[in-house]
């Protein structure tokens, strides 16, 4: 199911950017990269590559937080806090603090996100790469610690 529902998820996204993509090309003049006095983020001109790199800054490190926050603290309160059937034993205030944490940042980041991203294309590519980048170094950490699980389980058993 989830190959049929990734299929899905890409094949809309290449749509909609094809679309998009050819709609750019009849209309040159929605598209600004870079600073420039049509750049405004909280009232503020992005007119100047100091100003330009600050924004590129915060947005990859923010996409970066958001990565993990999603790919490792949503999926801890997911398997450890919401999943009933697992019965380990959580501390209660680390339980409460790191939901709170999740939800406080959700709203920060949502409100950052939409005045940002939606003040010009290219910030949009800098929270693409850097969750990118971060998704990936993740899904490569999770998948070296099953191999290593799984090779300390294969040898147990060659040795019981």
């Amino acid at each position: 199911m989830e190959n049929i529902v990734g299929g899905i998820i890409g094949s809309w996204m290449c749509i909609v950017t094809i679309i998009f993509l050819v709609y750019i090309r009849q209309n040159n003049d929605i598209i600004n990269i870079g600073p420039n006095p049509d750049f405004y983020i909280f009232g503020v001109c992005i007119n100047t590559i100091p100003k330009y790199g600050i924004v590129v800054s915060f947005c990859f490190i923010n996409s970066g937080i958001r990565a993990m926050k999603g790919n490792v603290l949503q999926s801890w309160i997911i398997n450890e806090i919401q999943d009933v059937k697992n019965k380990n034993i959580i501390n209660h205030n680390k339980a409460y603090t790191l939901s709170c944490i999740s939800v406080l940042y959700n709203w920060f980041d949502f409100f950052m996100y939409m005045n940002i991203l939606l003040s010009q294309i290219d910030m949009l590519l800098v929270e693409i790469f850097a969750d990118i980048l971060v998704t990936f170094y993740l899904t490569k950490y999770y998948l070296r610690c099953k191999i290593t699980e799984e090779n300390q389980n294969h040898q147990y058993s060659i040795i019981d």
